[in-house]
């Protein structure tokens, strides 16, 4: 059972009688004022919370995660999202922190693409070695924009669904893109993202979340020392323009989680890719991706028992490991030192539109985009 609530002061009224509808009293779903961006448009962070106390916050602008709150082996609940606490650093420091990212996630080389024949030139807000590349969407990509929102409330489930309608040519992208996000907490502690999008002429969409993960919880600390897993026998290396080169084993490489290892545990090997990425900043391709909802990684805190399994139905797994935090971001609990988290985006490959050996990126009207990501948390 459903009700659309746009930033209404009667959000959490109207939440509450859904609940009583549908017989669910185990999730509730509260929104509150998040602040007034500089344009004045006031934002809102909605609440999800299940009936063990687990929770995630997602915002309006950018329609970001915000927080995570799960257990430990315990069952001491804390917060497993890195990021800012309040809407002026959302917007005017690290953009991309916790929000989702389109119309397309990472980067496009050249900042250009074509597309039955026609060429799209794109908004390059990045000039690596010089050479211009289109990152994240743009200048005024998904993340800028106050999304509308609604909420849901199902018999073992609550969530938001956010709406954002992108013109033609916002950003050099051909055809309006109508897009939805919806954030799902289920009783058992999954918090599940779908992503929607339909289309009026032929154009590219590749979106993803950048959350920054720690499972130490709000204390913080060096991310680095997590156990990691990949479901992938094979890695991207890099070009110059962080967009992909070439396809390789990770056998012998400083990539190589196909067991649960640290995630610093060849840090220090000779590598071109950690080079040019200055650190540990890697894409994998999933074994096996048949576009099914299946496992793709998995990271795990020892000292808090907590973690999570990612499950999705995308080709790709992205790590970056915050290496370009340095105490200067103010963070919900303090400044975000480096190391201190580390994004788990599930996506399409970066520069997909240029390289058809890729699964394609493409979108044409009558067609529906839809990608599912769950972080399923455990405690052991």
């Amino acid at each position: 059972m459903t009700r659309p609530v746009f930033r209404s002061i009667a959000f959490s009224v109207l939440v509450s009688a859904l609940a009583a509808c549908s017989g669910n009293n185990d999730f509730s779903v509260n929104m509150s004022s998040f602040g007034n961006l500089s344009t004045g448009e006031e934002t809102h962070l909605f609440t999800i919370t299940n009936s063990s106390g687990a929770s995630m916050q997602v915002l309006d602008y950018g329609a970001r995660i915000v927080s995570i709150r799960m257990p430990d082996r315990e069952g001491n609940f804390d917060d497993v999202i890195v990021g800012p606490g309040d809407i002026g650093t959302f917007e005017n420091g690290d953009r991309f922190v916790g929000c989702v990212v389109g119309r397309f996630g990472n980067r496009i080389n050249g900042a250009s693409f074509s597309l039955d024949g026609v060429r799209y030139d794109l908004t390059a807000n990045e000039m690596p070695g010089g050479k211009p590349v289109h990152l994240h969407g743009g200048f005024e990509g998904f993340d800028r924009k106050v999304w509308e929102v609604e909420s849901l409330l199902e018999k073992d489930r609550a969530g938001v669904r956010m709406h954002y309608l992108s013109p033609d040519g916002e950003e050099g992208y051909p055809g309006s893109c109508d897009c939805h996000i919806t954030y799902w907490l289920t009783g058992d502690n999954v918090c599940r993202i779908e992503y929607e999008a339909e289309t009026d002429k032929p154009t590219v969409i590749n979106l993803t979340n950048h959350a920054y993960f720690n499972l130490k919880g709000s204390r913080g600390g060096y991310v680095m020392d997590h156990l990691f897993t990949v479901m992938a026998d094979s890695c991207i290396l890099n070009n110059t323009q962080y967009c992909p080169d070439a396809v390789v084993s990770v056998e012998g490489t400083p990539f190589d989680f196909r067991e649960p290892r640290r995630v610093d545990y060849r840090l220090d090997m000779t590598s071109r890719q950690l080079e040019i990425m200055h650190g540990m900043s890697e894409c994998w391709l999933i074994r096996g991706w048949d576009g099914s909802l299946r496992e793709s990684g998995k990271l795990y805190d020892r000292g808090s028992g907590r973690g999570v399994e990612i499950w999705t139905t995308e080709p790709a797994l992205l790590t970056y490991t915050g290496r370009a935090f340095d105490g200067s971001l103010k963070g919900k609990y303090g400044p975000i030192e480096k190391y201190g988290g580390m994004v788990l985006e599930t996506m399409h490959l970066a520069d997909s539109p240029n390289q058809p050996r890729f699964p394609t990126t493409e979108l044409r009207p009558g067609e529906k985009y839809s990608s599912v990501t769950e972080f399923r948390f455990y405690k052991e």
